[in-house]
């Protein structure tokens, strides 16, 4: 029989203030539905989860965020899998991480901002909504996860489902994970959900640095980093009465910490009585632009400091079997190797245009009813030349732009696309980043036929190659 990764079959997670609901964290499109529109059992065996089950069916992986996915970077993705067989009506294992709050800054992270074109009245009526459908999933769920998008105890209405938690299933079959920065895990804060205790139990929680200052600015946050340390020692108690079955400690590798990586784990084993510590890549959230981006990035092979940090990361200590890198010792996959590089990267396909355009018009008139998506630079270049040969593009199809004409040529905002119904068509496709999801958006709006990279068509191999890197393809 066939198989798939496990996290499709049994995981759902609820991911924000729409009831946003995905199959994995690690998916790059995962929203499969939301649960202000619809129940959770409608969402878990909904259209969109039976056709990301089928790719996952396929072994095919090109949906999924590979420099996150901790099975995929570590070949760890055989060992999770599982026969899909019949799907009961509700997931085994519910994720919580709806809230979006925090009381951290992290210099990568967005969460904070998450809901911020929501007033409270507006996010409260969500909130009811999301609550009463997965209070009625909770009593099915043998396994259940919360907070990775957000802080866990400052996640109240989290909190108050973790609280109520009463599974049909017998105790000794259900598991918790719970999410945090540790910075509110006191003995205070832990009453509010000790009915977990009952359930095997794992913990993790993620400390930028126990260098104070470092720790601070990479947080975002004034906290004493004693504070952090006191609370350690509370959850290390919990750990060694059986309250707590498992305890991660987990940091974010970066140039700001990845030279402490060493004492990091020798103080989280010997001194909090870590089971496990993960060093997890940095990734950029969208809270940083290139340049911050890049120099966070010490996996980067470009980074001025990566010498320095592969060496650091030959430390034996970083060798001992409760260590795991999460990254599998790989370099960082498809990020920027310089600031700005795809800023350079398009420039360079502007000028194969302009220097080489009839190379460009040659394979152009070897297409089917060629469109253009993308209205920007590269587009504008692409039309001129075309129109001053007399073959112009059927159309320009664009995301963002308004319907209109542009040359002489019609424009259509992506919702309102005519007359491709019934022509085989080749999309050249002139954004130079996210181009999977660029493909997904077309398929979304019935938009079929051929899709031709723009770096296709130019006689650059060296940026071609580097922009199919880049995007994964």
């Amino acid at each position: 029989m066939e198989r798939m990764c496990k996290r499709g079959r049994d995981f759902v997670q609820v991911y924000n203030a729409e009831g946003a609901v995905r199959l994995c964290s690690w998916i790059k499109d995962g929203c499969v539905g939301n649960l202000i529109d619809n129940s959770l059992p409608e969402v878990f065996h909904g259209e969109k989860a039976k056709r990301l089950r089928q790719c996952l069916l396929r072994q095919d992986y090109s949906q999924c965020r590979v420099d996150e996915c901790p099975y995929l970077m570590t070949g760890e993705i055989n060992d999770l899998q599982t026969e899909l067989g019949n799907l009961p009506q509700y997931p085994e294992e519910l994720y919580l991480a709806f809230e979006n709050i925090c009381n951290y800054r992290c210099k990568s992270c967005t969460i904070c901002r998450m809901n911020a074109e929501k007033t409270k009245e507006e996010l409260e009526q969500n909130y009811d909504i999301i609550e009463d459908r997965v209070r009625q999933a909770m009593p099915y769920v043998k396994r259940i996860s919360a907070n990775g998008l957000g802080e866990l105890f400052v996640s109240k209405r989290i909190l108050k489902l973790l609280s109520e938690w009463r599974p049909k299933a017998p105790a000794a079959e259900c598991s918790v994970m719970l999410e945090t920065n540790g910075s509110l895990f006191d003995e205070e804060h832990w009453k509010q959900i000790e009915n977990l205790g009952k359930y095997k139990l794992n913990v993790a929680i993620t400390i930028m640095s126990f260098e104070e200052s470092v720790y601070q600015h990479l947080s975002g946050v004034n906290y004493p980093i004693e504070k952090i340390e006191n609370n350690l020692r509370y959850v290390k108690k919990l750990r060694e009465k059986g309250i707590i079955d498992f305890l991660t400690i987990a940091t974010v590798v970066q140039a700001e910490n990845f030279r402490t990586l060493p004492q990091f784990a020798y103080r989280c084993i010997e001194e909090f009585g870590a089971d496990f510590v993960r060093l997890r890549p940095y990734d950029n959230w969208g809270g940083q632009n290139e340049m911050e981006e890049f120099f966070m990035n010490i996996r980067n092979p470009k980074h001025p400091w990566h010498q320095e940090y592969k060496e650091t990361m030959k430390h034996p200590y970083l060798s001992h079997p409760k260590v795991h890198d999460q990254s599998g010792g790989e370099n960082s996959y498809g990020m920027r190797t310089v600031p700005y590089e795809l800023s350079d990267l398009k420039w360079r396909i502007l000028t194969e245009i302009i220097n080489n355009p009839n190379q460009i018009i040659q394979k152009l008139s070897e297409m089917n009813n060629p469109v253009i998506y993308g209205m920007g630079n590269l587009t504008a270049a692409l039309v001129r030349e075309m129109n001053l040969r007399n073959m112009p593009p059927l159309c320009i199809i664009d995301a963002y732009k308004k319907s209109g004409n542009f040359e002489g040529i019609p424009v259509y905002n992506i919702k309102e696309v005519k007359g491709l119904e019934e022509k085989e068509v080749s999309v050249i496709v002139t954004p130079v980043a996210d181009v999977q999801e660029l493909y997904e958006t077309l398929n979304k709006y019935g938009i079929h036929g051929k899709r031709i990279p723009i770096w296709d068509i130019i006689g650059d191999r060296e940026t071609a190659e580097r922009l199919k890197y880049i995007n994964r393809l």
